[in-house]
Order: C-alpha cells, then structure tokens, then sequence
C-alpha cells in the first residue's frame, strides 16, 4: 500500500477549546483555575495576593493578582493549546500541564479579557465565544489591543471572565471552593479575597495525627515519602474530607478518600502526602486526567501503589477509630447514653419510615441494605455481601453508571442522590473497585435508617452534627449546654434527656431539609424552612411519649 504524502493528524482549535472548557460547569471551579494559575506563578519571595471581584448586575468575574505577570511570549503560550509549559520544561512542579487556562472561561462565560504585566510592559488580550465559533479551525486570531506599552503598574495579570452565562452565579460557592483548596498552598502563605471575603483555610480540631512511610517495595515506586493522616473530633463536610495529594509545592493533583467515606469514622479522616514521582514517572499513562476531577488513574504504575498504601492506612486508622468507640460503650454509662439514643432513633426511624415512600430519594434511604442500594446493579441481601465490588481505590476495574429515573413528584425536580456504585474488577478496567464494606468475605452491612449517637466532638463543635453519608445525628457531649445537663453523669436526669430530645429532634428536622435541597438544589428557601418546621412539629408530637 502507498503512503499518502499528505495524511496527518490535524485538530480543529476552536472545538479544543470549547471541549476543554466542558469541565468548568460552575463558578467555582472556572475561578479556581485562574486563582490556582495565580498562587502558582509567582516571583520568588513574594507572598500572592489575589483579589476575585463577583458582580453579579454586570455578569462579570475579575481575578486580580500581584504575580510574575506575563511577557508577549508568555502571552502567546497561555493561547497555545496544549502547548508544553515552560516551567515544567524548566523542572519545576507546576499543575499547568494541559493548558486550559484559556479554556476555563468558556465553561460558564463568553468573553476572556487578560490584561497582564511584566518588567513594566503591559499587553492586554481578548478572546471571545464568536471568535472561537466562527474560527476556521486551523488558529484563533486574538484581539491585542495593548502591546507592550510601558507602564508604573507592578508585576500582576487581571483575569476578566465577562458575559457569563450561569443564571444565577454566586460569591458563595467560589468562597467555599478556593477556601477548600488552600491546604495546598499554605507553603506559599497566599492571601486570597472575594469581594470583601477573606478566604482561609481553617483545619478542623484534630484529636490525634498518625503518620506512615510506604513499606521498601512500595518506597522503590514512590519514593521517600511520608503520609500524614489526622483524626478530626467531628465528622468533615464531603468536601474537607480525604487526604490531599501533591506533585510538588504547591501543585495539588488529587484528594483521595480510600473508600471509606461511607463506613463508620470515615468522615472524620483527612490528611496530606507529597508524591513527586508522580509528575517524574515515564510511563505513557497518564497519572491524573485534565477533567479537573481531583481523582487519580489507578491504571498509572505510581498512582496504583499510592492508592494502596493511602486506602490500607485510611482503613487502619478508620478501623482503630471503630475499635475505640466499642470499647468506650463498655462503661455503664456509655451503655446507658446507647440506650437513650435507640430511643430516640426508634421515634425518628418510625416517622422516616412513614415518610419513606415520599421522599424515595432521600440517601439510599438507608447507609445499607433497602430498595435504594437494589436499584442500582445486583445488591446482594440479607446482612452480608460476598461478592459485591464498589467504586473505589483498590484495584483497577469497571463500575457502572446509575440508570436515570422519572420523579414523579412534579413540584420538587431534581435527580436521585449519589449512591455508591457497582463494579466488577478487572485489570484493564478503567476505574478503581473494593469489596463493599472492606475485605474478606461475609462483610456485614450497616443497618438501614438514621443512627443516633451520643461523641465526644470537641468544645468548639456545635451541639449536634449531621453526618449524611451514614445517616447519622450525632449529639455532641463535649457542648457546654449538653456537658452542664450530664453533669452529675446521669443519663436519666430530667435537664438531660429532654434537652437530648429537643437536640436530636432539631437535627433530624433539619437533615430531611437538607436531603430535599440535596435532591433539589432549586428548592426555594420558604419551602426548605417549611419541610424543617413540618417535621420538627411532627417528630415531637410523636416523642409525646418520652418526655413522661
């Protein structure tokens, strides 16, 4: 066969571009990447400062920065797509590594304005959705308005996301995304601001730390690294959760959570490791993906190992956590503080299960076995799950996607919540699967409804803490109003046990409104505070009973 002299491989720039910007499906994670470009980029010595702008009447968002700034050529290499990045020719461990900077705007907006300076020459640069759209596919011509004019302005670049499309856009979700993600830059001591918000990365109470080098097999793969994993007093929102991996200072390429999230004490872990052989590994694979996921790809030599050795300590930290609450129980006062709660989970569980119908789409209905878990793949039943694998760290696999399913409550839309999927392993697979409920055969499952459990959360926690992945209300022992009720140790004093009720009441009422504006994020505030008061009302004229 003749070759043909002209066949090669050819990209259409403007669809790159577009497909790229498909990650950025929120205001948060569209800023964070120009603030995450910012912390980066920055002159040696000098701590970054950055100022994010919202304006939600003119539909803008602006990133201000006092880093290194950009030259023309540093210009027309954050407009190359998929170009190799200086810095990490250089040896420096920087995240731009796919080079969707210019990208990330277009995921909620339609016009990119950079306007940047260095060594006192300022270039400003447009680049909108109708340059991209009517572009022939070979280059995008972008508008330069500004080149190379000599300015008094300090090294910095302004990012302008302008016209944005997202109805509505809100400060508060850009607030919670950038102050998430400052673990990883607290080398660099950044300040971060949006609007007249300081953001901060405050770590939870940590009751202990724990830390582990990899074993001389694992330290030849992964180098020599430590893995830190702290014990907060309180379980950790979805999102403070899991330990941060880095490639390097400064460059955050994944946070990962072992699987544990929805077994008992899971959520109470999170941590840090630094794993330069990440970014140093010649395998063709790659190890993370520029999806922004935040998850690695357990088919990379490195990330595989890592998984290993981060899920097998996360469970045996976890595990320890489990064994020491047992212990704690045997007290006759833990005995009696257990019995108060199946009290009053039987009362909540009676009026869940009344409900149960209605809100079908509430967490599986259960941390455990139900019609929830069975809905998605072959569930086993009973109290044990001998061959069920689901999404999860420790051996490459394939998992399945949930099938959709009509509501059939027109005044409520929304989709069903997050349940864990199945998978089966398999060493091409392309995600990561566990044995549901831990290793070994026989695993027992945890009961389905909400638990209610009596912890010692730290002084500085609130009363009580919703913990959705298990369906758990925890009341907090350590709170000084619940300390000051228990204060001679009796758990049947008459300022104890109602002021248990009223907490655990106050709880469950509010964690069925926050599953319905889980499942309904549109869910107008007037009916939120309705559905918290409806229950409330009722969960406590049903309890009638216990307070005699």
């Amino acid at each position: 066969m003749t070759a043909t002299a002209d066949l090669k491989v050819t990209s259409h720039v403007g669809r790159d571009i577009l497909a790229a910007a498909a990650v950025f499906k929120n205001e948060a994670t569209a800023v964070w990447e120009y603030v995450v470009n910012s912390l980066q980029y920055v002159d040696r010595g000098i701590p970054p400062k950055i100022q994010v702008m919202v304006d939600t009447q003119n539909r803008t968002i602006e990133i201000a920065d006092n880093c290194r700034g950009m030259t023309r050529l540093d210009l027309q290499h954050f407009f190359t797509m998929h170009g190799e990045n200086p810095d990490r020719r250089a040896g420096r461990p920087v995240r731009g590594k796919f080079g969707t900077g210019k990208s990330a705007t277009f995921g909620i907006a339609n016009a990119l304005r950079v306007d940047t300076v260095r060594n006192g020459l300022r270039n400003v640069a447009v680049l909108t959705r109708e340059m991209i759209e009517r572009s022939s596919g070979e280059e995008i011509p972008v508008e330069w308005p500004v080149r190379d004019a000599p300015t008094e302005r300090p090294n910095g670049t302004i990012i302008v996301i302008e016209d944005i499309l997202l109805k509505p856009f809100k400060a508060a979700p850009i607030i919670e995304y950038i102050e998430r993600h400052l673990q990883a830059f607290r080398a660099f001591a950044p300040e971060v601001a949006v609007n007249s918000h300081v953001c901060e990365y405050r770590e939870p109470e940590v009751e202990r730390e724990h830390r582990f080098t990899p074993t001389p097999s694992q330290q030849k793969v992964l180098g020599e690294i430590e893995l830190m994993i702290k014990v907060a007093r309180a379980p950790l929102p979805d999102g403070e959760q899991g330990i941060v991996i880095t490639a390097g200072a400064g460059n955050l390429v994944a946070v990962e959570r072992g699987g544990i999230q929805t077994k008992e004490f899971g959520s109470y872990l999170f941590g840090e490791i630094d794993v330069p052989a990440l970014e140093s590994s010649h395998s063709p694979i790659a190890p993370y993906d520029l999806s922004r996921s935040l998850q690695l790809n357990p088919q990379h030599p490195v990330a595989a190992v890592l998984l290993g050795f981060i899920g097998s300590k996360l469970e045996a930290v976890r595990s320890e956590l489990v064994q020491r609450a047992r212990d704690a129980r045997k007290t006759e006062q833990a005995r009696r503080l257990e019995a108060e709660a199946e009290k009053i989970a039987k009362i909540l569980n009676e009026d869940f299960g009344k409900i149960r119908e209605r809100l079908h789409n509430i967490r599986s209905a259960a941390a455990g076995p139900g019609a929830a878990g069975a809905r998605f793949g072959d569930s086993a039943k009973g109290d044990s799950e001998p061959d069920v694998w689901v999404r999860g760290t420790q051996q490459p696999g394939n998992v399945a996607q949930p099938a959709t399913r009509r509501r059939t409550n027109k005044s409520h839309g929304g989709t069903i919540p997050d349940i864990t999927p199945h998978g089966e392993p398999g060493e091409q697979g392309a995600n990561a699967v566990d044995p549901a409920g831990g290793s070994g055969s026989n695993r027992s499952r945890p009961r389905g409804g909400f638990r209610v459990e009596y912890r010692n959360l730290g002084t500085s926690e609130d009363r009580s803490r919703y913990e959705p992945a298990t369906l758990s209300i925890l009341i907090n022992l350590d709170h000084a109003v619940v300390k000051a009720a228990l204060a001679d140790g009796k758990v049947e004093d008459p300022a104890f046990r109602p002021l248990s009720y009223e907490i655990a009441f106050s709880e469950y009422a509010m964690a069925l409104g926050y599953e319905k504006v889980t499942e309904d994020p549109n869910m107008l505030a007037d009916d939120v505070l309705y559905e918290v008061r409806s229950s409330l009302n009722r969960i406590a004229a049903a309890a009638a009973a216990l307070y005699r």
